[in-house]
């Protein structure tokens, strides 16, 4: 029945939603903690900011991949491995006694996180065209736009109740709902499988799109200005927190308050 039809448009929507905030959650709900881990594995600023810089390769690496992979095998089971792999690293984030240990975790967790950004950007295209993919894409984005603003302000209220697993422990909650309710009502949505996912083909992609001297001066901007961001995204709690004394639940609160500021900036921008 219509009806029906439409609920589950609207659980697919929010589950593709849901999916595009995994990136913004993991970078900025522990942003809080990052004090008291530094303290906890007696490790140094240095050492503590390198969980960052692990997830941003990681999650840069894996967006590379998904893409082609999910074109030869698949949309379902390529996004089911990715956040399988992003439960298990959480997890392992959770249980790290290192920092060595947690830095690698990070970046095995950003591999997983990455595949469902990407794959829900895919699965929008094969379900939808013109304008009604440009409204899905939009409210996509618009929750990645408001995950970054509610993210340090529930990482801040877990790190001053329960400390910073309590962070990881939501992500990997989070992830096995999502990879539930993925398994259950996501239909496969690639009609016709591609030999892209080859090495070779992909290899020669990336080679055609490298070559591109429009694409480069692009990818150039857009490097720096996420340097800037995330020299920020890295430095602020110690300078917040140590400097200045706030307490983590006080700077998720300010951090957010920058990050309406990012969200004003890009619709002004628009």
């Amino acid at each position: 029945p219509p009806r029906r039809r439409n609920v589950r448009r609207l659980v697919l929507t929010a589950l593709l939603a849901a999916l595009t905030a995994v990136g913004p959650l993991s970078t900025d709900m522990y942003l809080p903690s990052l004090p008291d881990i530094a303290h906890e594995f007696h490790a140094s600023t240095p050492q503590v900011q390198l969980t960052l810089s692990a997830f941003l390769i990681g999650f840069a690496v894996g967006q590379i991949v998904y893409g082609p992979v999910s074109d030869r095998y698949g949309r379902k089971p390529v996004l089911l491995a990715a956040v399988g792999l992003f439960c298990a690293a959480s997890l392992a984030c959770t249980l790290s006694t290192s920092i060595e240990m947690l830095i690698a975790a990070r970046a095995a967790q950003a591999l997983g996180g990455s595949g469902a950004v990407v794959l829900t950007r895919a699965i929008v295209r094969d379900l939808y065209s013109g304008v009604r993919a440009g409204r899905e894409l939009s409210l996509i984005g618009s929750v990645m736009a408001l995950a970054p603003v509610l993210a340090p302000i529930g990482g801040g209220a877990l790190q001053t109740v329960f400390g910073w697993q309590a962070i990881f422990v939501v992500l990997v909650a989070a992830g096995a709902i999502a990879m539930t309710i993925t398994w259950t009502l996501l239909p496969e949505t690639l009609a016709k499988p591609t030999m892209n996912g080859a090495p070779v083909s992909m290899l020669r992609s990336y080679r055609i799109v490298l070559s591109s001297r429009v694409y480069l001066a692009y990818l150039g901007l857009g490097s720096f200005s996420y340097a800037g961001l995330f020299a920020w995204l890295s430095g602020a709690s110690f300078v917040l927190q140590n400097l200045y004394g706030l307490t983590p639940f006080v700077f998720g609160v300010v951090f957010a308050i920058g990050a309406v500021g990012y969200m004003v900036g890009t619709t002004i921008a628009a």
